[in-house]
Order: C-alpha cells, then sequence, then structure tokens
C-alpha cells in the first residue's frame, strides 16, 4: 500500500474520470497529487514526458487521459485516435517503468470488446471477433494498453492494472438536471444522484455514487499485493 505522502501523477486530472480519482485521493488523504494540462504537457511528446518523469518522479501513476470523442470524431479522425492514444500510452508507460513507478493504473473502455459480444458480457470475450467499426481504432489502442500494462506485469514484475469503467457522466460534463438525475447510460436510473455510473463486471451491471465507483479501483491501485502473477 502507498504512504499517504506517496506522489501520484493523474495523466488527465481535467477531465471527468481524472478530476474524480484526483477528488477521491484527498478525500482519502492523499494530497502530493501532481497534474498537467494538455498545454503543459503533451503526452504525445516522448521527450516532454521524459523530462517530466525526470523532474517530478512520481511514485504511482494513474493514465486517465485519452484522445475522445464520439461518433463523428471517430469517424472522420480514424489515424488521429489510434495515433495519438497509442503515444501517449507508449510514453506514460514507458517512462513509468524506466523511472521506477511502483503502481500505475490504467483506464480503457468497454468499446474493446466485441460488437456482438454474447449478453451479459463477461471478460472472456475480448479478442474473440470484431469490434465495433465506428470507433475501432480507439478500441484497438485501449487494447494496446491493456495488453502493454499486462506485458510489463508477465516480463518485468510490475504493478500496472487496467480497468475498463464505462458509460460515466456527471458534472464535468453537464449541469446537475431533474432530466440529467433521472437518466443514466445503460438503463440505469437514479433519481436521487447527480452523477451516476453504469458499467458491466463480470456480467452484471451496477449503479454506483461516485465516491463507491472509485473505491474498489483505487483500493486495488494501493492495495493489491500481487497482480503481476497470471490469473
Amino acid at each position: 500500500m502507498l504512504d499517504k505522502n506517496s506522489k501520484i501523477y493523474i495523466a488527465g486530472h481535467h477531465g471527468l474520470v481524472g478530476s474524480a480519482i484526483w477528488n477521491n485521493l484527498e478525500k482519502r488523504g492523499y494530497h502530493n497529487l501532481v497534474g498537467r494540462s494538455h498545454k503543459e504537457l503533451d503526452l504525445t511528446d516522448q521527450y516532454a514526458v521524459e523530462k517530466f518523469f525526470d523532474e517530478e518522479k512520481p511514485d504511482a501513476v494513474v493514465l486517465a487521459a485519452a484522445f475522445v470523442g464520439g461518433i463523428m470524431a471517430n469517424s472522420l479522425y480514424r489515424a488521429d485516435f489510434i495515433m495519438q492514444n497509442m503515444k501517449m500510452q507508449c510514453n506514460v508507460i514507458s517512462n513509468a517503468y524506466s523511472h521506477g513507478v511502483k503502481k500505475l493504473l490504467f483506464l480503457g473502455s468497454t468499446c474493446i470488446y466485441p460488437k456482438n459480444a454474447p449478453q451479459p458480457m463477461s471478460e472472456d470475450v475480448l479478442l474473440t471477433s470484431p469490434l465495433e467499426y465506428t470507433n475501432e481504432e480507439y478500441a484497438i489502442a485501449k487494447i494496446a494498453g491493456l495488453k502493454m500494462c499486462e506485458s510489463y506485469n508477465l516480463q518485468y514484475g510490475t504493478n500496472y492494472i487496467a480497468v475498463m469503467p464505462t458509460n460515466l457522466y456527471g458534472l464535468a460534463i453537464m449541469p446537475p438536471t431533474k432530466a440529467a438525475a433521472k437518466t443514466t447510460a445503460s438503463g440505469c436510473s437514479s433519481s436521487k444522484n447527480r452523477f451516476t455510473a453504469c458499467w458491466s463486471v463480470k456480467s452484471s451491471s451496477r449503479c454506483v455514487r461516485p465516491t463507491k465507483l472509485w473505491y474498489p479501483l483505487l483500493s486495488r491501485l494501493f492495495q493489491m499485493a500481487d497482480p503481476t502473477k497470471p490469473r
């Protein structure tokens, strides 16, 4: 488990997921947090990322930054979606390893799973059939990031964890309204929560409040004993 004084770099700390993780960590007593805006640090720039790690020397990294967009953007900028995300992932993960980062959490998306995966969907269906074409490049980049973490763990004994939260919305995307509070993705609903998240885990769907959403993910990051062993 990381000490409360450990320096944690959160890539994408201004985004919906990154900001939620930042706030959650602060509430749990982690105050040595580091973040950089895109203007301050271009994660696609290999030398800039290396310089950042040389200077900051983080103990842990949360990779929540990504080049993202909707269906139209995915269709128009297919090369950018695969190239930009691959560059960011390669630069951050490789520098995390070369600079002795103890733990890393990589955030992906369930678009990594096949388009026609049987429902309810389990993790076993990964790479078993074609992806949804409209966001194929983004999905391939995220699969590569997941496999990169897995490969570093197997080859170098690192503690890099990949998680796939999905269908998130909150105050960073839209102002709280009655309509927003009552309608969430994937058929989940909540009339009381202003921020609800839904995702599939081992053939089940759950709706949770933002603090509860990140507890299991962050607990794995900071408390999991040895995720390097194949399961």
